[in-house]
């Protein structure tokens, strides 16, 4: 009774993460990711071992009010983050980061909000949300604000 107890409690638990994984991430940049990075799986950082960072974050990174996506993931040795553009009914890939898993893993990945900041020595307006992906434990890192067609670092 207990082994049939715990495998429905582990089914339940495996259905759901893929219901939440498919709500995070839209289905066409799950088609792009399949296609062009075989074999890729969602990297959270390991930053902080009982609180998890997050692999995929959500904003309007181009000020068009439409949701577009930043996704951090490994395949093989190598790591990845891509943000998503809203484009039609599609998205457009800017990769921000590519680079190894272990280097891949040290990055919190989160959105910053419309705020002015001092970035690099600069004071920076943002219009809109901007991509951030600082070191664990550290200020080391920025952010990747979209202007004139691309993501620019700070």
């Amino acid at each position: 009774m207990k082994a049939k107890l715990s495998l429905v409690v582990f089914l339940i638990f495996s259905f759901a993460g893929q219901t939440i994984f498919a709500q995070t991430v839209p289905t066409q940049i799950k088609r792009f990711l399949d296609r062009n990075y075989k074999g890729w799986k969602l990297q959270k950082d390991k930053c902080y071992p009982d609180s998890p960072g997050k692999a995929v974050v959500k904003g309007n990174f181009n000020g068009d009010k439409k949701p577009d996506y930043a996704v951090k993931f490994v395949r093989g040795k190598k790591g990845f983050i891509i943000a998503f553009l809203a484009q039609g009914q599609n998205y457009k890939p800017f990769v921000l980061h590519n680079t190894g898993v272990k280097d891949v893993q040290t990055l919190s990945l989160d959105i910053w909000t419309d705020n002015s900041y001092e970035l690099g020595g600069n004071n920076v307006r943002l219009k809109w949300d901007a991509i951030s992906d600082f070191r664990c434990e550290s200020d080391v890192g920025g952010i990747h604000y979209y202007r004139n067609g691309k993501f620019i670092a700070y």
